[in-house]
């Protein structure tokens, strides 16, 4: 993992004492916005000055603050003025370079502070903490 996305993580956690995505978004001044999205898992955008994030208010709680963290690693990330980011359906991890720093981010606020038992397997820690496998991945898989 890149070292500016650890030691963009650590210092959120280190300034908020949080590493819940919910909470940080909201020491941050970023709102949630709860919206029965179609295809949307959830989107970040600045409006009127605003940082507002957008979750798809079907999903379960625990994707949503999956989402959520990777909506504001695009935001500490990505540099000022890029628009907004959407995450869709089916679209878990996505390939590209910005999805995949957002991930990275999503992956080293979860899981900085886990680690998987000797011999369990990527899906057995996934299952265990909630996340995604590809998030596990990302984290220990050099």
């Amino acid at each position: 993992m890149q070292e500016y996305i650890i030691k963009a993580v650590n210092g959120l956690v280190k300034k908020y004492n949080t590493r819940d995505p919910l909470k940080l978004a909201d020491c941050l001044g970023i709102k949630i916005i709860p919206f029965p999205f179609r295809k949307i898992k959830g989107m970040v955008l600045e409006f009127m000055g605003r940082k507002l994030i957008g979750i798809n208010s079907s999903l379960p709680r625990e994707e949503q603050r999956i989402i959520v963290g990777h909506e504001i690693g695009h935001d500490q990330l990505s540099p000022s003025g890029l628009g907004y980011f959407f995450m869709v359906e089916n679209t878990c991890i996505i390939t590209g370079s910005e999805e995949y720093r957002a991930n990275a981010f999503t992956a080293e606020l979860l899981l900085a502070e886990e680690q998987p038992e000797y011999g369990q397997t990527i899906e057995e820690f996934a299952a265990e903490l909630g996340v995604p496998p590809e998030l596990v991945k990302i984290k220990f898989i050099k």
